[in-house]
């Protein structure tokens, strides 16, 4: 009996061990040093979406080929400027090395102006949108960019009918 209480308490205590995250005794402001592909970053720790991440991150040399960040844009981002916002939106940022993917911008030409439902419409701020989903789709994509600048902005966006607001996919190019 008393070899079988002791192996059961060895494997709660190798389970609890394992299972413990490894950043719980961690400050989540913490800057984190970590590579994606050749480009070097230091962020808040907490600004790192997924807990396995935040373990790798941790680790001396972390390298990612792709890292997932959470972040919070408030109204009082902006100099004591209004935004109307009553809560922080949510933006989720997605870093990742993969120097042979085709840009957004580089698909605008071949693809998109092709694909896209009732041609070029006018935006906020001299924006340009582009419809491609079907008029009685569930939600809406839509890709916005600046006609004006070469490989300039350019994002794809999935409007929700229900509650009006879109997300965005945006990428940005470290070279």
């Amino acid at each position: 009996m008393c070899v079988l209480g002791t192996a059961h308490i060895a494997g709660k205590v190798y389970t609890w061990s394992f299972g413990w995250p490894a950043e719980a005794g961690v400050r989540q402001d913490q800057p984190v040093r970590f590579a994606i592909g050749p480009t070097r970053f230091e962020l808040p720790l907490n600004l790192i979406a997924t807990a396995f991440q935040k373990r790798q991150a941790l680790g001396s040399d972390a390298e990612f080929e792709t890292l997932r960040l959470n972040l919070q844009w408030s109204s009082s981002a902006t100099d004591g400027g209004d935004t109307g916002w009553t809560t922080p939106a949510e933006i989720q940022v997605e870093l990742e090395s993969n120097p042979g993917r085709e840009s957004l911008r580089a698909r605008l030409d071949p693809f998109y102006r092709r694909l896209a439902r009732g041609g070029e419409k006018r935006g906020p701020a001299g924006l340009k949108v582009l419809t491609l989903s079907a008029r009685r789709a569930t939600a809406t994509d839509l890709i916005v960019y600046d006609p004006a600048v070469q490989n300039g902005f350019i994002a794809r966006c999935r409007k929700e009918p229900s509650s009006g607001t879109a997300r965005c996919h945006r990428a940005i190019v470290f070279a």
